[in-house]
């Protein structure tokens, strides 16, 4: 019933990689495949750690329109394994999805929603056991207040906003705790991915023009927003910089047509500016 078909090269972007996004776009605004926006996917497909050579483990599962309904894959390290998303939850389709790990895997792990019942039930069959890893989805209402302040001495870039990739990089290896001075980005690392957005991106600049803080936020169409990163370089912490790029990159996917945001996060941070907990997900191990 459904026919199954591997990512076809070894490179970033494939005649398939459209398919799969248009899949995982629609995917994500379901409760269950919320852990794997499709911005994780062309995040994956952007970073300079991604395992290219492992892309042809990706498998896509098609019903028989020819249509994706499910897909297993990885998420930019191929240790960090495996991802089942499906857009249906015929017991069918799930047992083709697991067989297929196990067959080529050996020592088989699935990332499992909790939300998604069907999943758990079909990997209980396969004798996968439950972990005690997990991580949090968590979600904002875009319904909710989106006022902020403004930290005096710092400005918030604008839409359309001119991006000096210097300063973006040294944010960015700065605000994750990196020392040092880094090597500067490729243009393959700095080519616009397919679909993210950048007038979406915002920044907190200080007075002598440095980026001092991030909020990077991943929409096109659909209900939910993806939220990655946030960083604040470190003398520049615990002012409220982080909530003010956050609330404008919100501010700016509500006005685009998104209903909610989501980050993949258990901080504080989050909690304390009004995310709530959507879901988490787990690892099973057989």
């Amino acid at each position: 019933m459904y026919a199954v078909e591997n990512y076809k090269k070894n490179i970033r972007f494939c005649e398939q990689y459209e398919e799969i996004y248009r899949f995982l776009l629609k995917a994500a605004d379901r409760g269950y495949n919320e852990h794997f926006h499709w911005a994780r996917f062309e995040w994956m497909m952007c970073h300079s750690f991604l395992d290219v050579d492992k892309l042809t483990s990706i498998a896509i599962f098609r019903d028989r329109t020819n249509k994706i309904v499910g897909l297993v894959t990885f998420d930019t390290s191929y240790d960090d394994r495996t991802y089942i998303i499906h857009s249906v939850s015929d017991k069918e389709l799930l047992r083709a999805m697991v067989e297929y790990v196990i067959k080529y895997d050996n020592a088989p792990s699935v990332k499992v929603n909790s939300k998604d019942v069907p999943l758990r039930e079909v990997l209980r069959e396969y004798s996968f056991a439950e972990c005690d890893e997990s991580n949090c989805v968590l979600e904002f209402d875009l319904n909710k207040n989106l006022q902020y302040p403004i930290p005096e001495g710092y400005e918030i870039s604008r839409e359309h906003f001119e991006i000096d990739n210097w300063k973006y990089q040294l944010v960015i290896h700065k605000g994750f705790d990196n020392d040092g001075i880094p090597e500067k980005w490729s243009d393959e690392l700095l080519t616009p991915s397919a679909h993210f957005n950048g007038d979406l991106k915002v920044f907190a600049i200080n007075a002598s023009k440095e980026y001092c803080s991030h909020c990077g936020i991943w929409y096109s169409h659909g209900e939910t927003a993806y939220i990655e990163p946030v960083v604040t370089v470190p003398q520049c912490r615990k002012i409220g910089l982080a909530k003010a790029v956050v609330y404008e990159a919100l501010r700016r996917v509500k006005k685009s047509g998104a209903k909610r945001a989501i980050v993949i996060s258990d901080q504080n941070f989050y909690y304390r500016i009004g995310f709530e907990k959507s879901s988490k997900y787990d690892t099973w191990n057989r």
